[in-house]
């Protein structure tokens, strides 16, 4: 298991020497870049070719490693129009993840529209990432569908992924305290485990997740992927960034 720092919040306003060097300081195996929030780091679609290099450069040159990047794509849309332009958008973050090196993009179901057919949603998210996933197909980069909005159920993400067939797709698990009322994580980790690609972590020390039960799961399971924390911003991030370091490395050799 890797750390890594997803910059939704914390991290955002780091230009990308600063945010690598930041977390090389406190022992962060990688960096998940959010995009379409025009965060500092500058891993957009816009960015130009010399940029994209850039990057790339930057990256090979630091000890942290593009764990991957984190996008808003979503595809619960009713409008089939609305979910070709999502798609697409995908495919260009496919595109330049290939080229700066990143491993995988995130995704999203994302939420039920009110009145909608379930199975009719799912079945659509299901479609729009095995088209993904035949585009991804040769480029060495993984789409994965994030627990996260309405398809926090794993029932539900499980459903689409399996509807996408498709190697180059995969599940983020997000820590969501939600889970908890369907009973034991394990009940729910195990069933996705097959397509357990990336981890996204909260707040390690809230008592509302069982992140010492997670941990030892994903011991079980032989999960050597990355766990990107997200968390919220701080006026001194660096702080932040070095405390849940330290609180990670505790529970990786305690629990």
């Amino acid at each position: 298991m890797k750390l890594s720092l997803l910059t939704y919040l914390l991290g955002k306003d780091y230009p990308l020497d600063e945010l690598l060097a930041v977390c090389a300081r406190y022992g962060y195996a990688g960096v998940e870049c959010r995009a379409q929030l025009g965060h500092k780091h500058g891993l957009e679609l816009s960015a130009t070719p010399e940029q994209r290099a850039e990057i790339k450069a930057a990256f090979a040159a630091s000890s942290v490693q593009l764990a991957g990047i984190s996008t808003s794509c979503r595809f619960e849309s009713l409008d089939a129009s609305e979910r070709a332009e999502q798609v697409a958008t995908a495919k260009g973050f496919i595109d330049l993840a290939a080229v700066v090196g990143a491993p995988q993009i995130r995704v999203f179901g994302n939420a039920f529209p009110k009145g909608a057919d379930k199975s009719q949603v799912i079945e659509n998210v299901g479609m729009c990432l095995r088209e993904i996933g035949e585009y991804a197909e040769t480029s060495g980069v993984d789409c994965n569908l994030e627990m996260h909005g309405d398809f926090y159920y794993w029932e539900h993400t499980l459903k689409a992924i399996r509807i996408a067939d498709h190697p180059r797709i995969g599940i983020v698990y997000n820590c969501d305290p939600r889970e908890v009322k369907w009973g034991p994580i394990r009940t729910f980790l195990d069933p996705i485990a097959p397509y357990l690609r990336h981890v996204h972590l909260h707040d390690l020390e809230s008592s509302k997740f069982p992140y010492p039960e997670l941990f030892r799961i994903l011991k079980d399971l032989g999960y050597g992927g990355y766990m990107s924390l997200e968390c919220n911003d701080s006026a001194d991030p660096e702080k932040v960034i070095s405390l849940y370091a330290k609180l990670f490395q505790w529970m990786y050799w305690n629990v």
